[in-house]
């Protein structure tokens, strides 16, 4: 038994050893040395397989290998140093973090415009804050955060995820983290300042409880209109403590917090909702408000922006606005303003924002009861570099305006509207252009060309009219040159139609008219992208500060300068956290420019208007007409410029509302605004020299230069209008404080149209 027994065992190894391929007599060996022999046989095994591989998979195998070693070692080294920082490194204790500094704007002299960064900030007990208040933050931005340590791991790999492949920016923060990043670091998006998160945030989470790190965030958070903590946004937002907020009401603010200027509901209504939706489902999910009260609230309804730490009001308050957001565009957001106290030198000359608010003082103080509903806005432009020299958007808050009500619109550079015949210089540069480039197919015209001015014309389908006061210089035989002088609609559509309208909304962008609007929306087209003919007199909005760059590109030869706010940003420190650094394009060719120039010198005197001195300027008035059925206007405008400067005023309501002179007929834009502009213009560049401007055209109609001896030009046959022609939309426009009303026009003339005595495809110079 003892043998049958030895064997069996025997036979139960070898079987054993079979399966697992073991070599006879291995497994005899005592321990260490069996696997010594079975490390042996694994690795010429593995070799022999290495060896069987092509060349690529051993070359694909060993880069494997390698990255594999080197993420374990990236990974030791990351637990290594945090561990370290941990232990080693001193965090300070957030109540012991300095506040906001104050920040100064200046004008381009070095001289104080305003200081901004006060302290809005009132701190808070987590026990103040109702928790309906804390679960909002919460399920705004980390619904974890009492179940996850300080870090969070998801959130953080998916921003480095989407950093490293280049999608868009990530949060990816808890509470933890973003109260690191607010508190102690930068917004930089770099893997250092990401590592120093995580390393603070481990220490903070050991040191603090939730409670605190929850209370040390929300007392130093961002939200917006100045305010920081969520005290100082509960006033800003609602003129309320943060004990008195409703859950609809904290729910608003809590969805700011991802980005406080984006979603205030007086800047952007529908993405603030839709962010106010997102928030209170979260509470829903996170079982902290069910699905019935949630249905049952109503969007709260907030006060009117005014941020404490602008330190100024009215038109001071808008400019400093703009010049916030020149910054922003270039990555400088306003915490970072306030944190390191920045001197923010700007591009506005003191001597032209002075005219600017003489200007419009001295032009609007004796307003009728009926021009009481009026709107304005001065922009001025340095042509040579593209700096901002003045801006007025309007009174802004804290300010009434004629009305009696406070108006915290920007007029000058928010929303858009309709240029009428000021727009006309960009359709003459689009036509001299193609002339220039003998471009094929299109009519090649000049300023000394007979063109069709009839007072009358169907174009595409729609009856187009001149203004009545226009009857007497309209004409179907009349030179180009003329034709912009007298403001002739009939003209410049039919030339926009021929050119076509894309190309004349590729010459307006190039010049700087934005290509997208404050919210976002394209501008120069339908909102199916379409543009039509009715670009030609300037049925698409703009802005005041979208004409002071365009017309300033003609006055610099026809290159182009981006408008600009901010020259210099230095920090506390002596830091330069930013400088401008200009880029010019070549937007037209400069003969374009000088004969566009050279059709509008006559324009300022024409319409009343002139520069004192015998100054010599270029200029275009604007006036939109409600609606072909309608004596009224809605807009009217002066643009023009010297070598200095481009200026550009508006005068409106806003809305496609009626605006009136001062004896109750209807306003157009030789009448305000061009008094303003005058005024503005005279009073700046008083002790300037008289620049020399262009004198003679460059431009033939076959794109050479032009004949020596021009043709007569026609002699209107009644007196010269002061009146310039309104233009009437034919294309809906975008909407600005309050959208207008779009009218499609199918104008029908008052008066008997001249029979012309030419009949072009579209528009053809006809010979004398």
């Amino acid at each position: 038994m003892k043998d049958d027994g030895g064997e069996h065992l025997q036979l139960g190894r070898a079987k054993r050893g079979r399966r697992s391929n073991v070599p006879p007599g291995e497994a005899e060996l005592p321990f260490f040395k069996r696997m010594w022999a079975r490390h042996r046989r694994r690795r010429a095994a593995r070799k022999a397989r290495v060896a069987a591989m092509t060349p690529r998979r051993r070359w694909a195998r060993r880069g494997l290998i390698a990255g594999t070693w080197l993420l374990g070692f990236v990974a030791a080294l990351m637990v290594a140093v945090i561990i370290m920082y941990n232990a080693f490194t001193n965090v300070p204790r957030p109540e012991t973090i300095a506040l906001s500094q104050v920040a100064t704007i200046q004008y381009s002299d070095g001289t104080t415009l305003a200081q901004i960064g006060t302290q809005d900030r009132t701190l808070v007990n987590i026990k103040q804050v109702p928790a309906h208040v804390k679960w909002a933050v919460l399920s705004a931005e980390d619904r974890n955060f009492y179940h996850e340590p300080g870090v969070s791991i998801r959130g953080t790999l998916r921003a480095a995820v989407s950093d490293v492949f280049g999608g868009s920016t990530q949060g990816g923060s808890g509470i933890t983290q973003q109260y690191v990043k607010n508190a102690y670091l930068s917004n930089s998006q770099t893997l250092t300042r990401k590592l120093k998160e995580l390393m603070i945030a481990v220490k903070l989470s050991r040191q603090y409880s939730k409670d605190q790190i929850l209370e040390f965030y929300l007392n130093t958070v961002y939200l917006g209109r100045g305010a920081y903590g969520i005290q100082a946004a509960a006033h800003a937002y609602f003129h309320k403590t943060v004990q008195q907020l409703t859950v609809a009401e904290g729910a608003l603010l809590a969805g700011l917090l991802r980005a406080p200027g984006y979603y205030d509901p007086a800047v952007n209504l529908a993405q603030s909702k839709q962010r106010w939706y997102y928030v209170l489902d979260g509470m829903v999910k996170t079982g902290h408000l069910t699905a019935a009260q949630e249905a049952q609230l109503k969007f709260p309804t907030t006060v009117p922006p005014h941020d404490p730490h602008l330190g100024s009001t009215g038109w001071k308050y808008l400019l400093v606005n703009a010049v916030l957001a020149d910054l922003q565009s270039h990555g400088i957001s306003a915490k970072e303003v306030y944190d390191r106290g920045l001197t923010i030198r700007t591009t506005i000359n003191r001597k032209a924002q002075g005219a600017a608010l003489t200007a419009i003082h001295e032009t609007f103080k004796n307003l009728t009861k009926q021009q009481r509903n009026l709107k304005n806005a001065l922009t001025a432009v340095n042509p040579a570099t593209g700096g901002v020299l003045a801006y007025y958007g309007g009174t802004g808050p804290n300010r009434k305006g004629y009305d009696g009500k406070v108006d915290f619109y920007d007029y000058a550079g928010q929303g858009g509207r309709p240029p009428g015949s000021s727009f006309k210089p960009y359709t003459l540069a689009t036509v001299l252009t193609q002339t220039l480039k003998k471009t094929p197919g299109k009519d090649h015209v000049a300023l000394d060309s007979y063109v069709d001015g009839s007072y009358c014309r169907t174009i595409d389908g729609t009856k187009i009219c001149n203004d009545p006061g226009d009857e007497s210089v309209s004409s179907s035989r009349i030179k180009l040159a003329l034709a912009m002088k007298y403001s002739l609609n009939t003209t410049f559509d039919l030339l926009a139609l021929d050119a076509g309208p894309n190309n004349v909304a590729d010459t307006a962008h190039a010049m700087g008219i934005a290509k997208e609007d404050s919210n976002g929306r394209k501008t120069l087209q339908e909102k199916n992208g379409d543009t039509t003919f009715g670009i030609g007199i300037g049925d698409y909005p703009v802005t005041p500060l979208d004409q002071a760059v365009g017309f300033a590109t003609l006055a610099n030869g026809g290159k182009a300068n981006a408008p600009y706010f901010v020259q210099k940003a230095t920090a506390s420190d002596g830091t330069v956290v930013y400088t401008h650094k200009s880029k010019t394009t070549d937007a037209l060719d400069k003969r374009v420019a000088n004969d566009v120039t050279l059709s509008m010198e006559p324009i300022a005197a024409w319409s009343g208007d002139p520069l004192s001195g015998g100054r010599v300027s270029a200029a275009k008035t604007g006036t939109e007409g409600i609606s072909p059925k309608s004596p009224d206007n809605s807009d009217a405008w002066m643009v023009g410029f010297t070598p200095q400067v481009s200026a550009s005023v508006w005068v409106g309501t806003g809305r496609s509302k009626p605006i009136y002179n001062s004896a109750g007929q209807p306003l157009y834009g030789a009448n305000l605004p061009g008094q303003t502009w005058k005024l503005f213009m005279d009073t700046f560049l008083a002790g300037k020299p008289n620049m020399a401007m262009p004198t003679k055209q460059m431009i033939a109609a076959n794109g050479g230069l032009p004949k020596p001896t021009p043709t007569p030009t026609p002699t209107p046959s009644k007196t010269k209008s002061n009146t310039p022609s309104p233009t009437f939309s034919v294309t809906s426009g975008f909407p600005t404080p309050t959208p207008p009303t779009s009218t499609t026009p199918t104008p029908t003339p008052t008066t008997t149209t001249a029979t012309p005595t030419c009949t072009p495809k579209v528009l053809h110079t006809c010979s004398p």
